[in-house]
């Protein structure tokens, strides 16, 4: 069992005091200057697209040669803010821990966003340069002209239509020897990277995570060590990966990284090839791994620990998934976490029970309340609120949305329902918030009911959208009124209609079910909790149908 201690007149539990791992009364640049010189002939990163390998001593080089570059020739000033937008390419550490050398703050976004996507972060976070992959040179310039705003921008990869490139930005400049990274003087207030998360409600907004938050729970998803080789798919837009690449940078791990998304046949093929001892992946993937046929065939003989966090895991999850792995020499853990806390709060590490989250993390607090903010019992099922010495900042540039999420006291306001037992193990049984959560990504309800209303007006008259429980996912489905009878509107012209404008993490793959009416409020509000209630009882009818015409002779 883990080092919990609960407190019987507060119900509240407090995780190990243990002093976090690297000391945050410092600058990421600082730190990762200091660290990076400290093994410089171990593996840093393998490029299982590129076969090149870097060493922590080229990586060092290319991340003060970038930020000599970012400040100098491009000219730009501590604190200005650069979006992010690539896959896990060769450069990217490069251009990431640069940017911390600098004190320049990153926003993160992810590479398979739409523009309309992109331009709603652009709005919500406007940066003074961008970075990113060259194939997203078209829908960025799109999304930037829709802001109306003209950042430099800065290509990976090829020269396109004349922009630089990062490959100019890591050429010699004869001043290495001399360079120091920026000294922050108050690490726990100053910016460092912008991830993005839905909050409470809506669309995503900026969660700002300071230089001492991203330091103390580097180490909350794992203590990884020089000895690992670590894989994760998870672009930098996901704390995720972030956590990773600040963890096992730090360990003097060397992790292995790829372009490509995941398939299952491409994780088994690199554990394989570059005998991975650590995976980090969603429960998504892990489903989609047991799913694979060549599975039972797999050599995961190197596999040491899997981490499964961003979305419920089952008990049958984790035990399916154990049955793979070295026996007795290789670990299945399951991790909860949150943008907001810059990591993991929850882990399955010191003790496990089917559908547990964990018991917390070193450093952290958590209690479970009512409506009313009355902290509950052993048990009993309310919303979770966790607590560190460090949290986000604000949401950028939003005030009322970090009030909401952050209280006085320190307390993240999490949405999600849970409990937790005597021993200080935690489960998550619901979401409070209206949140769709696909693949590990948010969804939020009422952006694709806007979109739906704006494509289909005058044929529906009103949608609701919801999640459908399956394993490991939410399937984003409507309920939908037709405007009038006899309205010709199949549900597949509305999921074909949506997939043409959002992106794919957020098409109907639930489908559309139609109503003669949404359960309202006496007010004419609509009640999401009864229409899910509907759409899941609609899915499982049409799912048995489909079953049993497929046994039909």
């Amino acid at each position: 069992m883990s080092h919990v201690v609960f407190d019987e007149r507060t119900k509240i539990w407090h995780g190990s005091p243990v002093a976090p791992l690297y000391n945050p009364a410092q600058g990421l640049g600082e730190l990762l200057h200091r660290l990076l010189a400290r093994t410089p002939t171990r593996i840093a990163q393998i490029s299982a697209d590129t076969g090149r390998s870097l060493t922590y001593q080229q990586l060092h080089l290319g991340c003060i040669r970038f930020a000599q570059s970012l400040t100098g020739s491009c000219g730009l000033a501590r604190g200005d803010l650069v979006t992010l937008v690539a896959r896990n390419g060769d450069q990217l550490a490069a251009i990431v821990f640069g940017c911390f050398m600098a004190a320049i703050p990153l926003n993160t976004l992810d590479p398979t966003f739409r523009a309309e996507d992109y331009e709603h972060m652009l709005r919500t976070v406007p940066p003074k340069a961008v970075i990113c992959d060259g194939e997203l040179v078209p829908v960025l310039k799109q999304a930037l002209e829709a802001v109306a705003i003209a950042p430099q921008l800065i290509v990976i990869g090829k020269r396109v239509n004349g922009y630089p490139t990062v490959d100019d930005f890591l050429l010699p400049t004869g001043l290495e020897e001399c360079f120091v990274p920026q000294h922050v003087e108050d690490p726990a207030r100053e910016l460092a990277i912008v991830l993005c998360s839905s909050g409470t409600t809506g669309l995503p907004k900026g969660v700002c995570l300071s230089h001492a938050i991203c330091i103390a729970h580097t180490a909350n998803l794992w203590r990884a060590t020089d000895c690992e080789r670590v894989l994760c798919f998870s672009s930098l837009y996901w704390v995720s990966g972030l956590g990773v690449l600040l963890n096992a940078t730090t360990a003097g791990a060397a992790r292995i990284i790829t372009r490509q998304s995941f398939s299952a046949r491409l994780l088994i093929d690199l554990v394989e090839q570059y005998r991975i001892t650590t995976l980090f992946m969603p429960p998504a993937q892990a489903l989609a791994l047991l799913g694979e046929g060549t599975i039972g065939m797999a050599d995961f003989s190197s596999v040491r620990l899997v981490l499964c966090g961003g979305g419920a895991v089952s008990g049958e999850l984790k035990s399916s998934f154990e049955k793979y792995l070295p026996r007795r020499r290789a670990k299945f853990i399951v991790g909860y976490g949150l943008s907001e806390i810059g990591g993991g709060c929850f882990a399955t590490a010191g003790a496990y029970k089917a559908g547990a989250v964990g018991t917390l993390n070193a450093g952290m607090e958590a209690k479970v309340v009512d409506e009313q903010g009355n902290c509950l019992a052993a048990g009993e099922e309310g919303e979770l609120l966790v607590r560190g010495k460090f949290v986000f900042l604000e949401y950028y540039g939003n005030a009322s949305e970090t009030a909401q999420m952050l209280d006085r006291e320190g307390w993240l306001h999490t949405g999600d329902i849970a409990r937790y037992d005597e021993e200080g193990l935690f489960f998550v049984v619901d979401r409070r918030k209206d949140i769709i959560k696909y693949a590990g990504y948010q969804v939020s309800p009422s952006e694709l009911e806007a979109q739906i209303m704006a494509l289909f007006a005058g044929s529906v008259l009103m949608v609701c959208v919801t999640g459908i429980p399956v394993p490991g996912n939410d399937l984003p489905v409507a309920l939908a009124v037709r405007q009038q009878e006899g309205t010709i509107l199949a549900g597949q012209d509305i999921v074909d209609g949506l997939a043409e404008v959002v992106a794919d993490f957020k098409r109907l793959r639930g489908g559309v079910f139609f109503v003669e009416e949404l359960p309202m409020t006496p007010s004419g509000k609509v009640l999401r909790r009864r229409c899910k209630e509907m759409a899941i009882a609609l899915y499982e009818e049409q799912q048995q149908q489909q079953r049993k015409e497929g046994g039909s002779p």
